[in-house]
């Protein structure tokens, strides 16, 4: 990046900014090439000037929070990664039931937070490890509920640099996609309607479902949650594991033996194994079924990328 940008881009955040920053360290797959310039803004403001930034300089622009739901690629990002994670974080309340969290605010922390103060709703994404942001653009979810159900609003900024509020009905919210997911703006902060309720039973019930994720899911070794989205009708894992796909293996990338849906990275994955591995089980899957899996995580574009953008969990 020129020094002139990269001059813009120090007088647009006081955040951290990073050079040439490894993206294996920011993403839950443990793999990735180096970002040209990552930066963590401390406030939506902050964000919301850089995007702006990036937007009137053409610079390629990716936003990532948690970095747990992509495909980091082995070549690297070009231009700005903004990664939300941690940066803006805060989290407000509004009367009895409402909450509003910026896009940073890890969704783990969110619902430990609200069920402390005797509200519950969140308990179906409580085990989510992203952020608000990526959840709510992709309306990431379980098979208990999904993000979309308690949002009220969300805010986001404009390619033109402008603030613009979405109500809940104009969100779109589907199985793991909303009207934010197809758009190129950038999510600031959502607010949640909860409902008030026993804090020992909605952290009861988080506890419970965090055992069961982890006797079900392989969370002790590096992936990105399910792979594929549940097709119409059947699921994922059950269909990889038909097709004999469990175990399968691209140098150190694997079909999980746990959970088929699963791609975990043994040691010294990289991007490219991932992606291999997962067309050798979709084309498997394919022959053996007649099923096309949809993917569900999302590949980042590399340094031959010329733009666009991608809001991770």
């Amino acid at each position: 990046m020129e020094l002139a940008l990269l001059d813009k881009v120090r007088q647009c955040v006081r955040g951290e900014i990073l050079l040439s920053e490894p993206l294996k360290n920011h993403t839950t797959y443990r793999v990735g090439g180096a970002a040209e310039v990552l930066v963590r803004p401390r406030t939506p403001a902050e964000a919301a000037r850089l995007y702006a930034l990036a937007k009137r300089s053409g610079i390629p622009l990716t936003v990532i929070g948690a970095g747990s739901n992509v495909i980091a690629p082995d070549e690297g990002i070009a231009g700005i990664v903004i990664a939300t994670k941690g940066s803006f974080a805060k989290v407000s309340y509004a009367g009895k039931d409402t909450v509003r969290a910026e896009a940073g605010v890890a969704l783990i922390d969110l619902a430990a937070a609200v069920a402390r103060r005797g509200l519950g709703g969140l308990e179906p994404i409580s085990c989510i490890p992203g952020t608000v942001g990526g959840a709510v653009v992709m309306n990431a979810g379980t098979r208990e509920g999904d993000t979309g159900a308690v949002v009220t609003r969300v805010g986001v900024c404009t390619p033109p640099g402008r603030a613009r509020v979405f109500e809940v009905r104009e969100l779109g919210f589907g199985y793991r996609t909303s009207v934010l997911a197809r758009s190129d703006w950038l999510v600031l902060w959502t607010e949640f309607r909860l409902t008030p309720a026993d804090p020992r039973a909605v952290l009861g019930a988080m506890e419970a479902m965090r055992r069961e994720r982890c006797e079900k899911y392989p969370l002790e070794t590096p992936s990105a949650g399910s792979v594929f989205k549940r097709p119409p009708g059947a699921y994922a894992g059950r269909l990889i594991e038909m097709s004999g796909c469990k175990g399968m293996r691209v140098g150190d990338a694997i079909v999980s033996t746990q959970h088929a849906n699963f791609i975990v990275n043994a040691g010294a994955a990289t991007a490219s194994d991932i992606l291999e591995l997962i067309a050798r089980v979709r084309r498997t899957v394919y022959e053996r079924t007649g099923t096309f899996l949809e993917l569900e995580q999302i590949p980042l574009g590399g340094h031959a990328s010329s733009g666009g953008r991608a809001h991770s969990g």
